[in-house]
């Protein structure tokens, strides 16, 4: 008896489930907007969920099947979540940039009693956003980067213990991984004021806790989805996305690290030490974002930072500083050693401006590197780190020439990666061609067919620092070796599903000869 009243719980439970999902993929039919027929249990998301594809590149299938039909805009479903995708560059502009205060936010995991070090930059909202985003922008200004310079080039000074090791062992290596532990040495000093040494011992404890920081298994997908489809299933039952190891290495070592210099009365012309500033400083907002709850978010940053947010703040640098720039040196080496032209006629710029400051790695040089720039951008419209990015509506919003209403929490998708696929804008996308950056062929573009770091108020606050490390790291390498690609690696390349930032299956195999 028991036994049969447990199936029948089970049996209406599902049916209830399903026939709810079923009413909710009528949302946007119901407003005459296009979309893939949503399956079950997850719409249109069963193969991001699953592992199976990124969200960007599941993305571009809907994007281009819009655009087919003249459309601005589409819809899809993130399990019972209705989620509006814009493709038309105009109401893209609309969006991100004169309507912004409509979509201010990021929907991201975020839960600053639970998980400290998730309530950082990135995934902040509202009010609290955009005070910090204000006291942080002075850390990025061209003269703090100067001064941060020679810590970048001092850094690449440990390439030959990788790229020397595996030339004499006739052995390729794994370009990503040598790139992690660069742009590791680059943060860890720049943020953290520690020369971690990744590059000369690839097992340092500051190495190991950046890979756990970028690993994303099947329970973090299960948060993300859950504070997606309910923020206040998150905060019932207490969930976070941040690795418990992480979260205490990186409490520890921004607590250590400001005892330490508050101590000693010790400054550094860093990261840590604006936000160390931050601590004692009044951090309040002057204007609103327009958002329903900006003045308790006003209040609650109006004495300063706490220890927990000095970390989070910390952290994301650390995790966007190391991960996204790494990812970009892979890709960008990946099309190096496919076009060999191409890399030999950057080698022959990079020797070329370097014997004009005697061979010295400076500010100055890398500036004058204008086919470098050109490289580096068509890597990042080819393979953006991040291949969507996310807005929330905060308030209704009436879509320009068009009957619908984006309503207030709707999630909201800028397919990145579609659109800088799109041969409208880029011809042949899937070709790796430097020569669309020239200044003549980025004229002939529409704005914002460009997005790797996102655009308006909330574009990268480190887009400058993350591409002077790639700049710096590149000049060196191929100023003392050439490359070729090892077998090793899978051509065409797959990409991992399971990651937010775009990653390859099997990584990058590359062999070195010094010159």
């Amino acid at each position: 008896m028991i036994f049969q009243v447990i199936i029948a719980v089970i049996v209406v439970s599902v049916t209830v489930v399903i026939l709810y999902l079923k009413w909710s993929f009528r949302y946007w039919k119901s407003r005459n907007v296009f979309t893939i027929e949503p399956t079950l249990p997850f719409g249109n998301a069963n193969e991001t969920i699953s592992g199976r594809q990124s969200l960007g590149l599941s993305l571009t299938k809907l994007y281009n099947s819009a655009k087919a039909k003249g459309l601005r805009y589409a819809g899809l479903y993130f399990i019972a979540s209705p989620v509006f995708l814009a493709i038309d560059l105009k109401l893209l502009r609309s969006m991100l940039i004169i309507d912004f205060h409509y979509f201010t936010d990021h929907t991201l995991f975020t839960n600053e009693k639970n998980d400290p070090l998730s309530a950082h930059l990135f995934t902040l909202n509202g009010a609290k956003w955009k005070a910090l985003r204000t006291k942080l922008t002075p850390l990025f200004t061209s003269g703090k980067l100067k001064m941060m310079f020679q810590t970048l080039v001092d850094c690449t000074n440990n390439f030959p213990y990788v790229l020397d090791e595996a030339i004499k062992r006739n052995e390729p290596f794994d370009i990503k991984d040598t790139f992690a532990r660069y742009t590791t040495d680059v943060i860890g000093s720049v943020a953290f004021g520690i020369d971690c040494n990744c590059l000369k011992d690839p097992n340092t404890e500051f190495r190991a806790i950046g890979k756990k920081t970028v690993e994303v298994g099947i329970k973090e997908s299960l948060v993300q989805a859950a504070f997606v489809a309910s923020p206040k299933i998150v905060d019932l039952f207490k969930l976070k996305i941040t690795n418990s190891e992480v979260e205490t290495f990186i409490m520890n070592i921004v607590r250590e690290t400001i005892e330490y210099r508050e101590k000693n009365n010790f400054a550094r012309n860093d990261f840590m030490q604006l936000l160390m500033n931050l601590r004692h400083q009044e951090i309040k907002l002057n204007s609103s974002t327009e958002t329903d709850d900006s003045v308790d978010q006003l209040a609650y940053y109006q004495n300063g930072l706490t220890l927990e947010e000095v970390a989070a703040q910390a952290f994301v640098f650390f995790v966007a500083g190391f991960e996204t720039s790494s990812t970009t040196l892979n890709f960008l080496m990946y099309e190096l050693v496919q076009n060999l032209d191409i890399q030999e006629k950057l080698r022959e710029e990079i020797k070329t401006v370097l014997k004009r400051y005697e061979g010295k790695i400076t500010y100055e040089a890398i500036q004058e590197m204008t086919y470098m720039e050109k490289i580096v951008n068509e890597t990042l419209r080819k393979y953006p780190p991040l291949p969507t990015t996310t807005r929330v509506c905060t308030k209704d919003y009436k879509i320009p020439d068009s009957d619908v209403v984006i309503q207030k929490g709707t999630l909201v998708l800028v397919p990145i990666y579609a659109i800088q696929h799109d041969p409208e804008y880029y011809p042949d996308p899937e070709k790796f061609d430097p020569e669309r950056f020239s200044e003549e062929n980025k004229n002939k573009r529409p704005p914002l067919t460009f997005l790797p770091f996102g655009e308006g108020p909330r574009i990268c606050i480190g887009l400058r620092m993350g591409v002077l490390q790639i700049k710096v790291g590149l000049t060196a390498l191929l100023r003392d070796y050439k490359f070729t690609l090892n077998s090793k690696t899978k051509v065409p390349l797959q990409f991992n599903g399971r990651q937010f930032v775009l990653t390859v299956d099997g990584g990058v195999w590359i062999e070195a000869q010094k010159i």
